[in-house]
């Protein structure tokens, strides 16, 4: 939602860089479609991105139809996209308001804008509250301390601006311990670095706010919360470390709330499993209004059985963020749809909608993350046996990986997309549990681990006395696939 008020082309711009730093390539009108703009706009908005990372872009060429990139590896995108979020006047003079500074004026002068500006992204602030029913009858904006805290945690994370968020170094201490504590005893989760930083800063938060500010949460939300693993490893890491980030048990629930809505990885692909099997017990196992949201879905898009267990790790982040209603400010990279999708999309926003209104529930939906899982749905309901399989590499050293790729594209068909990226290491390919298109590894014997394939991951162990055979053999277990009409779970079997 928060979306829809960031400046037009402030929204293009960051769209269009993390789509050219993740795929180096983009199409013009396929951006132009999905940003509902003509193809000029995206030529300037592209002409303005190298502008402003000449530094950042190694290599820009832009066609007529098409535009490649390559970005330094020095540059994170989060990092680019929040030099590009800045530039918007609606996020900074919103982070100023909620930040407890009313006086429109001294906002004005500290952020360059001229009257008539402020007055009108005023008017835009106050549209917003009120279609959130955070206007009064006085029309004073009053929020809940829990929306308050998470826009401000959005605003920091989409601009990198951390004024509203105190920095202090004890608070982020045990923060950081805490995250260690649960990655040490939850099956070996791994929270990546742009997650972290969410959880500290919001301990920070946390810690700042609880005296004065204080949170609150419905008994039956603190009842769910209370039946996972998570909240009890929390309740448990807290007391160990003898941690100062919690000053009462509502803001432990804040803290699990953050814990609770981020993504993590694992390296090995029997604990991810495990993990999600019990992380899957609460909140759809334990409430089958919940698991009657998922058969939903997976009946009105007609998502094969084969592909259910794929369903449930597509759906389980997205209704996990539900919880205590904070979905709606969770921040993300950008999901849009082409026009096919947007007609799955209607269809999937319109069960949840049907569904919050059967078991009355309040819940604001995020619209970028419905997008997101709508990307995954629409993965998961085609014929994914047409579908190109993905390659990936795992070599020693680069000229194994030159060799191996050199015969793999000599001798394969025309089925396979053959990745770039030069892999060292198994656990760095197969550690991503919401991998939903069929893939093959070629892994060199010196690094190849048994046990580490999944449902929709074949490894084969090569060498370069072997390779070429290995070809053949990868030929006649994916090519059978394409001609069946029943395969095991992920479509791979051999």
């Amino acid at each position: 939602m928060l979306e829809r008020y960031i400046e037009k082309n402030i929204f293009r711009q960051v769209y269009l860089c993390q789509q050219l730093y993740q795929k180096k390539k983009i199409a013009l009108h396929t951006m132009a479609e999905r940003l509902n703009v003509c193809t000029i706009t995206i030529t300037n908005d592209l002409e303005l991105l190298k502008e402003s990372f000449g530094q950042e872009i190694l290599t820009f060429e832009r066609t007529k139809n098409t535009c490649k990139a390559s970005f330094s590896s020095a540059y994170s995108l989060l990092e680019l996209t929040q030099r590009i979020f800045r530039r918007s006047d609606f996020l900074r003079v919103l982070n100023d308001f909620l930040s407890g500074n009313t006086h429109w004026s001294e906002i004005a002068e500290k952020e360059f804008l001229s009257t008539s500006k402020i007055y009108q992204i005023r008017a835009d602030i106050f549209e917003f509250a009120e279609e959130l029913g955070y206007l009064q009858s006085d029309h004073t904006i009053k929020l809940p301390e829990k929306d308050l805290r998470y826009l401000l945690l959005a605003i920091s994370r989409y601009t990198g601006d951390r004024s509203a968020i105190p920095y202090n170094k004890m608070i982020a201490s045990s923060a950081a311990d805490l995250i260690d504590y649960v990655e040490e005893h939850f099956f070996d989760r791994d929270y990546p670095s742009s997650e972290r930083e969410i959880i500290i800063l919001g301990s920070q938060l946390s810690s700042q706010r609880a005296r004065q500010f204080p949170i609150q949460f419905s008994d039956d939300e603190k009842q769910s919360a209370q039946q996972t693993p998570l909240f009890g490893l929390l309740r448990e890491g807290v007391k160990t470390l003898k941690s100062t980030i919690c000053t009462n048990e509502e803001e432990l629930f804040f803290i699990y709330s953050l814990f609770n809505a981020r993504n993590y990885l694992c390296n090995n692909l029997e604990l991810l499993q495990k993990d999600f099997e019990v992380v899957y017990q609460n909140p759809i196992k334990c409430y089958p209004e919940i698991e009657k949201l998922l058969q939903q879905l997976r009946s009105a898009l007609n998502i094969s059985i084969e592909n259910e267990l794929l369903l449930k790790k597509a759906f389980l982040p997205f209704i996990r963020s539900t919880w205590a209603n904070m979905q709606l400010f969770q921040p993300d990279v950008i999901y849009l749809l082409d026009n096919n999708q947007q007609e799955l999309y209607q269809t999937v926003q319109h069960i949840l909608n049907q569904w919050a209104a059967d078991y009355q529930t309040e819940i604001h939906w995020n619209e970028n993350l419905i997008r997101k899982m709508t990307l995954t749905l629409d993965l998961l309901r085609r014929n994914t046996f047409d579908e190109k399989v993905e390659l990936y590499i795992v070599a020693p050293s680069d000229f194994n990986f030159l060799y191996y790729r050199k015969q793999l594209k000599a001798l394969l068909d025309d089925h396979f997309i053959i990745s770039n990226m030069i892999y060292n290491t198994l656990n760095e390919v197969v550690d991503d549990v919401f991998f939903c298109s069929k893939r093959v590894i070629v892994c060199d014997t010196a690094l190849y681990q048994p046990d580490l394939g999944s449902e929709n991951t074949l490894i084969f162990p090569v060498s370069l006395q072997t390779i070429n055979s290995t070809c053949f053999e990868i030929n006649q277990v994916i090519r059978p696939l394409e001609k069946e009409a029943v395969t095991e779970v992920g479509g791979f079997k051999k």
